[in-house]
C-alpha cells in the first residue's frame, strides 16, 4: 500500500524550552509527532483520529533549544476504523555553540550528514466509519457541515460581498 509521508520541519525555541540547559521536554516532542501523525490522518480519512495508544517508542537523544528537527509519521496498516501511524523523529541540526564548535557566531549551525535519530515508534489510531471520507488528493478537507440544513451559508448574519 503506497501511502504519502507527513514530515513537520521545527526550530526548536526557548519558548519549547523547560530548563536552563535549553532541553526540551519529551512532551513537548510528542506535541509535534501528534501534530504529524493528525495530518496522516485528515490526508487518509479527512478527520482528526482518536489516539488509542502508543508502542516500541524508543527516546534515543533529548533536544535542545536551537535545533532543527523533522517529524516523519506514515501509515503503516489501516483497518475498519483502526490506523496505526509508524513515528520518527530526527535532528538535522544543531547549535554551535552547544556542540562545542570552535569559532563560532551566535546562531550557527551545524548541519549532519545524516540527520540522528532521536524518536522513533508506532502509534494506533481509530476514525469513526461515520467521519471517515477518504483520502484527500489534494490535501483540502471536504466541509463536513456544507449540506447541514442547521446552519445555512445565508443565515449567518455576516455580510458576504466583501469589496
Amino acid at each position: 500500500m503506497a501511502q504519502r509521508m507527513t514530515i513537520l520541519s521545527h526550530n526548536m525555541t526557548a519558548a519549547d524550552g523547560a530548563d536552563i540547559d535549553g532541553r526540551i521536554p519529551q512532551g513537548r516532542q510528542f506535541d509535534f509527532i501528534g501534530d504529524a501523525i493528525t495530518e496522516q490522518m485528515i490526508l487518509n480519512d479527512g478527520d482528526e483520529s482518536l489516539d488509542l495508544g502508543y508502542w516500541n517508542v524508543k527516546l534515543y537523544k533529548d533536544a535542545y533549544v536551537g535545533d532543527m528537527i523533522d517529524y516523519k509519521a506514515e501509515i503503516t496498516h489501516v483497518g475498519n476504523s483502526s490506523r496505526d501511524c509508524k513515528f520518527q523523529v530526527y535532528r538535522l541540526a544543531a547549535s554551535a555553540k552547544r556542540l562545542g564548535a570552535a569559532d563560532y557566531k551566535e546562531g550557527d549551525m551545524v548541519w549532519f550528514d545524516e540527520p540522528e535519530l532521536m524518536i522513533e515508534g508506532t502509534v494506533r489510531l481509530v476514525v469513526k466509519k461515520v467521519l471517515q471520507r477518504g483520502k484527500q488528493p489534494e490535501g483540502i478537507v471536504a466541509d463536513p457541515w456544507a449540506a447541514n440544513e442547521d446552519f445555512p451559508e445565508s443565515d449567518t448574519g455576516f455580510d458576504n460581498d466583501v469589496d
